[in-house]
Parts: C-alpha cells; structure tokens; sequence
C-alpha cells in the first residue's frame, strides 16, 4: 500500500528554496568576506618607512632681486610691503637668488647611496638629505642616466636601512603596492593603490618598461619607492600624466629590474652603457603587414639596418620583423629598447625574426649604444620636364638627391627626395614634402627613372614605401592605390 505524501502549495515549497539559497549565498559571501579583507599597510609602512627619504635642493638664480648692501635701507619701506604683495612667500627666495625644489629618495646601501630621479637633482648647486629621524645631509651626485632619469647620490652615513628589490617575476597586475614620498613636501606621505599594467613606454624613457598605477603620486613623490606587501622595492615613482600637474590616476615607476642594472652601473663608472644592435623599427599595422604577406599585426618592422652594426652582422635586413629577443615576445616596436637595454654589453641573445613570411631564428651579439645625430636641408632644384608630367598621373613629384644632401643624411644608399604631393593617396599616408624615399614596393630607388617605373608597373593595392626624414628615424609607409 502506497503512503501518502501531504500535498504542500508550489508557492510553499518555491519559499523554502528561496531561503535555502540565500542562507547559501549569505554563507558564501561571509566566507569571501573573511578570506579578501583590504589589506593593512601598517606593517609594510613600519618595515621600509626609514628607508625613504626627503630630498630638499638649491638652485642658484645668479641674480639677486635687491642687492644685499641695498636690502637693510628698503626693508621698512613701503617698497619692501609692494613686494612682499607681489611676490608672497616667494619673496625670500627673489631676495637670496636661490630656488628650492623638493623630491624624494630611496636608500640602497647602509652606507649612503640613495637612488631618485635625475629630474629631481639634475641642474641644482645643493643636495641635501633629510631621514624620516629628521637627520639632514649634505649629498652629491655619483652617477646620472637620462635613459632611465634616474640619478645615484651619496651621503656620509653608515646606518641606513637599504630597501630589498622585488623579484621581477613577482610583480603582477592587479597586486596592491604603496608608495611613500613628499609630494609638495609632506614628508612620508602614503598613498595606495593596485599595478595597472606593466611594460609601458612612455616615449622619451625609451629604455623603461613602466609601471602603471593607480597610487596617488603628486610633485615631490619622484624618487620614492613604490612597495608591494612584503615591503620589497617594486619601482621607483616617476612619472604621472595629467592635464593639471596633480594626480590624475595615471602614475608610472621605474621597475626595480631596470633601478638595480642602472645602480649597478652608476656606481663604478658614473654613466650607464646601454646595449645597441644598430638598427630603426617600428611599429607593425595592417597595410604593412599585408603588404609585407605577415598574418599577424605584431612585432619590430626593422626600417634601417647601420652598416657596421651587430644587426647587420647577425644576418638582419630591412624589412625584416622580430616577434621574439631573448625569449621575450615582442608585440609591439616599443616592447624592444628595454629588452635591449637589459641585456649586458657584450652578450649574445637570440632572435626570431619572419622574413619573406616564414620565421628564422638569428643569434645577435649587444654592442655599446652609439647615438647617431642626422640633420639635413632640403632644397628644390630644377626638375625635368618628364618628370613633371609623370608627377601628373602619379601624383608625386620627386627629383634625385645632390651629394651634400646624401653626406648630410649619412646615406650610403641612393634615394629620391619628394619634391610636391599632389594626390590624396600619398597625402593621407603620411608622406610630404622633404621626405627622402628609399624603396619603393621593396625595391631599391637609385633615382627619379627607377622610382617612377616601379610606381608605374606596380598592381599592388598597398605599396610598402621606405621613408626618411631629417631628424627621424627612418620608417616603412603603407600607401594605398586607388
């Protein structure tokens, strides 16, 4: 005989699962809760708080705003209450000639080597030094590096708390770091925040892979130290972007990889040798990319390979593009100059590059960096006549380089110089006026002759066009044809 089961109303048993799953629910999150509480900075604070430091500088205008043999006669006059209207607190510095700045510092031995930014030191007449016990101290400059803008000081001082460098492999985006700086001088101001990102350029640090926080980073906190949980050294607080000066949550640091190579350097020699393979790149898009058969948008286009160089001596050619340098992979040109720059002179890494869409692997040796400064004036001459009707239906005009054009561009190659653009296409890929065209669809231009014929017999729909400018680095531009 079959029991029977009381029937209960579907709005009553709806109920009882509803409460069920809030109870689990309500379980779950008191039990997230529990496990992801924010964290407490007092320790990390306590542990490295010694360790940053205040940096006070003078800069010497040279020009006092009253003579000191005038100053005792005006100073109860009503000329001395005019200027203290017009000046405010800045008036003690008008009157001394001397200008102060503020920044901060990060100690990296017991015995007074402290590291900063360059911006903060570079161009001042005094350092001094002021530890969070309020001890001060004279410093003085014992190396700088304007690739990375940091500089190394010193001061005489045998007990100091040195900073221990995060792991490079252990700073990932979404962790929690503090920083602890001056900013407008507030002494050991902590702020907080989470990495960002990492791997930034920020253009003229070519050589700095940043990090990008959110910590609230103001004037005066360059120099100090952004720190993670355990207290290690994450980077150093560089820069901020922002359209008022003040935070805008946009903040950078220089890793601590790149602040221990730089340190290491500056200590022994007072500069730092950077590594150098000797070519131009730049970025991949997809008009170049297609026209150069690659699939993927990604890696370094090489643009200029310098005669002489490791590139050249490794095998690399123009047109070639590096997706992978020592292990790394390179998603974009910018990717490249800190690898670079990591590297120690004298090292040979390896390389994948794709040239004629299949990849090869190359082994380069890391050579010194050699700065190469190129400057040129441009001129129109007299273009022939058959070149000025060809510029008709192309529509760019070019004539052939003069020779003290091509020894003030330091070419060894031929190229033709763009006298006029006259055709939407080549306007609206970029090129102008002066720019010097070195290949043309992968083709070498030795004169006005050749350029105009490769042009003409050409089908491609995107034309790979080799570009130099004065000042520039040389670079590939896709043109579209119409």
């Amino acid at each position: 005989m079959l029991k029977a089961i009381p029937y209960f109303p579907r709005v009553f048993i709806h109920s009882v699962m509803l409460t069920f799953i809030i109870f689990l629910f309500g379980a779950h999150s008191r039990s997230f809760a529990d496990n992801n509480t924010l964290p407490d900075f007092t320790t990390v604070v306590d542990q490295v708080g010694d360790s940053v430091v205040n940096i006070i500088t003078i800069k010497r205008e040279g020009t006092k705003l009253i003579p000191d043999e005038l100053r005792d006669d005006i100073e109860n006059t009503p000329l001395m209450g005019v200027l203290r209207e017009m000046f405010g607190s800045q008036l003690d510095e008008k009157l001394s000639g001397k200008t102060p700045g503020l920044g901060s510092g990060s100690v990296v031995s017991k015995d007074g080597y402290i590291i900063t930014n360059l911006h903060v030191v570079e161009g001042t007449d005094e350092i001094y030094v002021r530890l969070h016990d309020s001890r001060e101290y004279v410093a003085k400059i014992i190396g700088k590096d304007t690739g990375t803008d940091l500089a190394l000081i010193k001061i005489e001082a045998d007990d100091l708390t040195p900073l221990v460098y995060a792991p490079e492999e252990n700073i990932k985006v979404g962790q929690w770091v503090l920083a602890i700086g001056s900013p407008y001088g507030f002494e050991h101001t902590v702020t907080a925040g989470i990495i960002s990102a990492t791997g930034r350029s920020l253009g003229a640090e070519r050589y700095v892979p940043f990090i990008q926080t959110d910590v609230a980073i103001n004037p005066g906190n360059s120099g100090g130290g952004l720190f993670n949980l355990k207290g290690e050294l994450v980077g150093i607080n560089s820069q901020i972007i922002s359209e008022s000066g003040g935070y805008a949550g946009l903040s950078f640091a220089v890793p601590s990889q790149v602040i221990r190579s730089v340190i290491e350097q500056l200590k022994t020699t007072g500069t730092v040798a950077r590594g150098w393979m000797g070519l131009a790149f730049q970025d991949l898009n997809r008009d170049l990319a297609t026209s150069f058969g690659i699939k993927k948008v990604q890696g370094a286009l090489i643009s200029k390979v310098i005669t002489g160089s490791p590139a050249e001596i490794a095998g690399l050619k123009l047109g070639d593009v590096i997706i992978k340098f020592n292990g790394n992979e390179v998603k974009k040109a910018t990717d490249l100059p800190p690898m670079v720059g990591l590297i120690p002179i004298d090292t040979s890494v390896d390389m994948i590059v794709i040239r004629n869409s299949k990849e090869m692997q190359l082994s380069l040796k890391i050579k010194t960096y050699q700065q190469q400064v190129i400057q040129a004036n441009y001129s129109e001459m007299i273009i022939p006549q058959q070149d000025l009707k060809k510029s008709i239906s192309q529509g760019i005009l070019v004539r052939n380089l003069e020779d003290y054009e091509k020894r003030s561009l330091e070419m060894n190659q031929k190229g033709v110089i763009v006298v006029r653009v006259t055709d939407q296409e080549w306007a609206e890929a970029g090129i102008r006026s002066g720019d010097v065209i070195l290949s043309l669809n992968h083709q070498n231009v030795e004169d006005t002759d050749r350029f105009y014929n490769l042009l003409i017999k050409s089908d491609a729909k995107i034309i790979p066009v080799l570009v130099t400018r004065p000042g520039e680095i040389q670079r590939f531009i896709p043109v579209k044809r119409r």
